[in-house]
């Protein structure tokens, strides 16, 4: 998460454009395990040779995609991202795989999906920046947008109960002259805790969820929709 205390939050897409020379080596400091963390990220997925559908929301300069990409080489891998220079980097890093990376400029939050493509949807270190509303909204939008053996892979900051709070009440004071319909677009961090994390992927319609990993601060979900059994 980021260090800064500012009262004044920039958009999103302002404050990740001018990290993103820098964005990988700040993840190594304040990820912890950084290396464990983004291997266990690709466990979930099955070891394949096929073209399963990947969509990556957040994806950022693509620290999760090495991993992937060790499981299912031919993955084609939809990228969606605010910020056109993380699009930028993630590319150069990944030229070899060009070919099966799918850039979207956007927010994961408006751009439609479609329905039933996706064999797994995986969000890194990108959804601590919304409120609960917000996330049960688009977790349905995930769950819709799954093949029925789909699995929701997410990994991101989590804080205890009493921190959530904390971050709540810094919350409000930081959007409280932002207008309702705005507030989205803006960098603010508010992380939750396992439990409410949890509970959120079910009320966005999962009907299992399983924390694979946690360790400091941070966890790894993964959510699924069981039709048998």
């Amino acid at each position: 998460m980021s260090n800064n205390t500012s009262d004044k939050p920039v958009k999103m897409s302002q404050f990740f454009n001018e990290r993103a020379d820098v964005y990988d080596q700040h993840m190594k400091q304040t990820v912890t395990s950084f290396e464990k963390f983004y291997n266990i990220i690709s466990v979930p997925i099955d070891r394949t040779k096929e073209a399963v559908e990947i969509l990556d929301l957040g994806c950022g300069t693509g620290l999760e995609l090495e991993g992937i990409f060790s499981k299912a080489p031919n993955a084609v891998i939809t990228c969606m991202d605010l910020s056109e220079k993380m699009l930028s980097k993630l590319k150069s890093k990944y030229s070899r795989y060009l070919d099966q990376i799918k850039p979207v400029k956007g927010s994961y939050l408006i751009v439609p999906f479609p329905e039933k493509k996706y064999d797994y949807v995986v969000s890194v270190m990108t959804m601590h920046h919304f409120l609960y509303d917000t996330k049960c909204k688009l977790y349905k939008k995930i769950r819709k947008s799954m093949k029925n053996e789909g699995k929701y892979i997410e990994g991101d900051y989590v804080v205890s109960l009493k921190k959530e709070q904390q971050f709540l009440l810094e919350y409000n004071h930081k959007i409280k002259n932002i207008k309702a319909s705005e507030r989205n677009i803006f960098h603010i961090d508010i992380p939750f805790s396992i439990k409410t994390q949890s509970q959120l992927l079910l009320e966005g319609g999962f009907s299992k969820v399983e924390v694979i990993f946690h360790q400091g601060g941070a966890a790894i979900f993964v959510a699924r929709v069981c039709n048998h059994g």
